[in-house]
């Protein structure tokens, strides 16, 4: 049951993905926006990405219409700001059957503090690619992230605008066991961990293992040109503390302790013990696995089911959250 509501949640948030964006009070933005749509031909893959950086000015926007979330005003392909000559850039990834778009308020967050936001789509992992086999090729997800780079740092649009000195990766919920990969964690006892938790993913046919060679994941995925990562409600099924332990790039870990989806106990307490962040923020008050997504808009409120309805101001967490990671960032991307 409890699947059948996220799975009603993911189609909700992909419907409003192709509806246009919400009317929010504030008539103008500072913040572009551009997806880009690039394709890996070694893995015959697509990667599409959602760029988010800074303008030159705030330009005003006709009414953009309404959406089950709430997302920044944004003013889709606006030129750059010529404010900075380069900017560090974030990477991000998403949750288990999610999308690029999914965390649109810390993208928000991070370019009000000067930085450029690259979001990735995970193919087969996302709502309106969902594909079992894919999903359990988890290793695709960190091979993703090292190709957006690779291609983002050759986009014209960019070009010789980010600084390959301070870039930074965020990663909610899967996303967050796709950062341990970039950070050098290796894959280890992987079918039997898999099989243990798919019994909580329906979605996931018993016989989809069988199918699937597991031999790639036992590689090690670190890209190193990522100096500081940023783990949220961070899933971590495959990596034991040997490997955990020598991870030695800077680790921001948020947690909330009575994550319903992804217990605290079982996945982000190991990070903390065997890993060390350098700064965390544990959240004990009632705060569950998704309110790190987008804020419902009033539509959403009445579309929405029930458990994504918080009781609890999900902007304001927003808002500290948005200010923890930016902090972490601007400490450990000199």
């Amino acid at each position: 049951m409890q699947l059948f509501f996220y799975f009603l949640f993911l189609l909700f948030a992909w419907q409003g993905e192709s509806l246009s964006r919400p009317n929010l009070p504030d008539p103008a933005s500072s913040i572009g926006v551009r997806t880009l749509i690039y394709q890996d031909e070694a893995r015959k893959r697509p990667v599409v990405v959602e760029l988010w950086y800074p303008l030159n000015q705030r330009l005003s926007l006709e009414n953009q219409g309404e959406d089950v979330w709430i997302h920044p005003r944004e003013s889709r392909n606006a030129p750059l700001s010529s404010a900075s000559k380069h900017y560090p850039l974030i990477l991000m990834s998403h949750g288990h059957g999610g999308s690029r778009r999914d965390q649109s308020w810390l993208a928000e967050a991070f370019v009000k503090a000067d930085f450029i936001v690259a979001s990735i789509d995970h193919y087969g992992n996302t709502q309106k690619t969902m594909n079992p086999i894919l999903t359990l090729q988890f290793w695709d997800r960190a091979k993703d992230v090292s190709f957006a780079l690779d291609s983002l740092l050759h986009e014209p649009f960019l070009l010789n605008h980010i600084d390959e000195k301070r870039i930074g990766f965020t990663g909610y919920s899967l996303g967050g066991m796709t950062g341990l990969a970039l950070a050098g964690a290796v894959a280890d006892q992987i079918q039997d961990a898999i099989a243990k938790h798919s019994p909580h993913f329906s979605e996931i046919p018993k016989d989809a293992l069988s199918q699937v060679d597991f031999s790639p994941a036992v590689q090690n995925f670190r890209d190193p040109r990522i100096k500081a990562l940023l783990l949220i409600a961070p899933a971590n099924f495959v990596y034991r503390p040997s490997t955990l332990e020598k991870i030695d790039v800077p680790i921001g870990l948020v947690s909330a302790i009575n994550d319903e989806v992804l217990p605290h106990k079982d996945h982000s307490y190991p990070i903390i013990q065997h890993v060390v962040p350098v700064k965390l923020k544990v959240l004990n008050r009632e705060v569950s696995h998704f309110a790190f997504l987008n804020s419902a808009s009033e539509m959403g409120k009445k579309l929405l089911p029930a458990r994504f309805q918080t009781t609890y101001d999900r902007s304001k967490l927003h808002r500290e959250i948005g200010d923890f990671a930016t902090r972490f960032f601007k400490d450990t991307l000199h």
